[in-house]
């Protein structure tokens, strides 16, 4: 056992210094992550077998910090790591551990995404940033201020005289990650892994100029010793930087504990969109008045811990490179791969997005590639595995289509075929619209869609619903006949009769997902009321709207063609829960908050088909607060506010 104990130490540590100062990690996430825990485990069980530098016994980057050519300074406050949570269990586990010693009503959560960066301390000194530290090895730091100086995004000079230590993460944003990969292709040098890489050996460089020309980011996650500057919590610590103006993440939130479960799984599909990487979410006791109660392990703090999204990962060659169009007429490249097994299921196709994430990793036809399935459901392409060939796949300079050249748009890192007759566009944006998240019409999927399109039944949306005049000439399709023909007619016919939140969001208008549709849908109850608005643009200040849905909603509108199909699915739609069941919860603004009998899910359904609306947080216009068993803080705020307070039975007499 002491071989193996040792064995795991030694790979380990390698790993870590492949990690932290080479910068070149062989290792996933999930395998690093994975023989770490084998190691805890077996030292917990023969914890005379430690060995003296077993990575579990050290912070970041241990001893190596020593090999560094930044002079170390000493932390005033150890820079402790966080412990990993691969599942909700873990989660619960950590949080009865502070229900031990934290009263219920002072606990709530703070959630942030779990950024994949490097820590850093700064100090500010009479106002002045005088000193920044990298984590190290948790007790002393690498001198990094002449290059932190350089990133535009952190504050030289604050409005605040007294000490103050605030800690953060330095990032590489993926869309400057991109450029800077393809700008050190074309110059011939070796480019960056990844974008944590990128952060991590720009910050380490001893020219400064240098990293003032990479872009790099930074958002501020904790202040230390914060009750000496008369912060309680961590978010009234989120508003204290706020109003220095150091930056901090804006996606970080209030949660209770029974809603933590919710946001996990809300988060998965999105972390991938963020333009930076994220591979979780860092959960922390609200209250930091008792961090220091709490205490830590010889490594993690007990007041937060950091829940990381578990993906499998494996390996296969590309066998042929594909371009597809989607309904936007945003270009895609698809590897076709050897098959392979990824979470249970048999992996053919993987994406690999756009043109530059080919540049920056160097492959083609031939190389083995790392693949991941993205939120747990799309096949994606992370990294190169084996460069086995030469050179690099050729970009794609039209359309796989129509045939017309393609436009590089989104600072020139995504492709689009602007063609408003590209026939790929079209049958996408006609089975987008038949899909069973918009109108549900059974029967009618991708392959159908594309038969009766090159069969020219098929020509625009507007064509769904003149098919049944094609009958008689349909059912002579291959593979059609009388009973399926007739079912995709009834199908069609019973769509007529559909929401209208469900119709806006299958026209595919950019950014208008299922909830603006629901939001769009409060406002209006049909497409000519939309048009003849003369102040469309004021839908932004529908909460949960915003500028970026509401200029994509005003565009197309803007569009005469999109004018006439929406005066013409007016014109045969019987819109279906236009209104309210009732208007018992009219005007009416509900919070929910505590442990239920019921899911969350199932009380915002019942409030919205009663007419009211669900918010996330308490304010001066919330009416109600829908409040179960151990309520924290929204409770407490509800009071100060005077907003009734119901429980399960109350809520129940209000809609009956």
């Amino acid at each position: 056992m002491k071989q193996k104990i040792n064995e795991l130490t030694e790979l380990i540590n390698k790993w870590n210094y492949e990690y932290f100062i080479e910068n070149k990690p062989s290792v996933s996430d999930l395998e690093y992550d994975k023989t770490l825990l084998e190691l805890e485990h077996l030292e917990s069980k023969y914890p005379e077998l430690i060995h003296p530098h077993s990575p579990t016994q050290v912070i970041g980057y241990g001893d190596n910090i020593f090999n560094s050519k930044f002079k170390k300074i000493i932390h005033k406050k150890p820079m402790l790591s966080l412990a990993k949570a691969y599942n909700f269990s873990e989660v619960i586990k950590f949080a009865h551990n502070i229900e031990k010693i934290v009263p219920q009503e002072q606990i709530q959560f703070s959630i942030e995404p779990k950024i994949d960066g490097l820590s850093i301390a700064l100090h500010y000194k009479n106002g002045y940033l005088i000193q920044a530290l990298t984590r190290g090895n948790g007790i002393e730091g690498e001198d990094v201020s002449a290059n932190i100086m350089q990133i535009e995004s952190i504050p030289k000079i604050i409005d605040y005289t007294a000490d103050l230590e605030v800690r953060g993460e330095i990032f590489m944003p993926k869309s400057q990650f991109n450029k800077l990969n393809l700008k050190m292709a074309q110059i011939g040098e070796k480019t960056f892994a990844n974008p944590r890489n990128a952060a991590s050996g720009t910050l380490r460089q001893l020219n400064s100029e240098i990293v003032a020309q990479r872009g790099l980011k930074c958002y501020i996650y904790e202040l230390v010793e914060a009750q000496k500057h008369n912060i309680d919590t961590q978010q009234q610590a989120l508003e204290f930087f706020a109003s220095l103006n150091i930056p901090f993440n804006p996606k970080s939130k209030l949660v209770d504990l029974e809603e933590l479960e919710h946001e996990i799984q809300l988060f998965a599909p999105l972390k991938n969109q963020l333009d930076y990487d994220a591979d979780g979410l860092v959960i922390k006791l609200n209250n930091l008045n008792y961090w220091d109660k709490l205490g830590s392990t010889a490594k993690f703090p007990k007041h937060s811990i950091a829940f990381k999204y578990e993906v499998e990962s494996v390996n296969s060659k590309i066998l042929k490179i594909i371009t597809t169009v989607g309904r936007t007429g945003k270009l895609t490249y698809v590897a076709n791969i050897e098959p392979v097994n990824l979470n249970q299921t048999i992996v053919k196709n993987a994406t690999m997005h756009n043109y530059s994430f080919i540049e920056q990793m160097n492959v083609n036809v031939g190389d083995e590639v790392t693949i991941i399935k993205a939120g747990e459901i799309i096949p994606k392409v992370i990294a190169l595995a084996n460069k086995n060939t030469d050179g690099i796949f050729e970009k794609t300079i039209f359309c796989p289509s129509c045939k017309q050249q393609l436009v590089e748009i989104d600072d020139n890192v995504d492709q689009f075929c602007v063609n408003e007759n590209c026939e790929e566009k079209i049958i996408n944006s006609i089975y987008h619209f038949a899909s069973r998240q918009s109108m549900n019409i059974v029967g009618l999927g991708l392959n159908t869609v594309s038969d009766l399109y090159h069969n020219n039944f098929l020509k625009n949306i507007a064509d769904i619903y003149s098919l049944h005049q094609h009958k008689d000439l349909i059912i002579q399709l291959p593979r059609y006949g009388e009973l399926k023909t007739q079912n995709l007619l009834n199908n069609i016919e019973k769509s007529k009769k559909s929401e209208f939140s469900k119709v806006i969001f299958a026209l595919g208008i950019k950014h208008v997902g299922i909830r603006a549709a629901k939001l769009i849908s409060q406002k209006y109850q049909n497409f000519n009321q939309l048009i003849n608005d003369p102040n469309l643009t004021n839908i932004q200040f529908i909460e949960n709207i915003g500028p970026k849905i509401s200029e994509s909603v005003v565009e197309f509108v803007a569009n005469p063609k999109n004018q006439d199909l929406m005066f013409f699915l007016d014109s045969i739609f019987s819109y279906r829960n236009q209104k309210p069941n009732s208007f018992k919860l009219i005007n009416k603004t509900f919070v929910i908050t505590g442990k239920l009998n019921n899911s969350r899910d199932f009380y915002v359904d019942l409030i919205e088909k009663n007419g009211g609306v669900v918010a996330s947080s308490i304010s001066a216009k919330t009416s109600y607060l829908l409040c179960g068993e151990q309520a924290g803080s929204k409770k407490d705020k509800a009071i100060k506010l005077n907003i009734e307070i119901l429980d399960e039975e109350m809520f129940n007499n209000l809609i009956k």
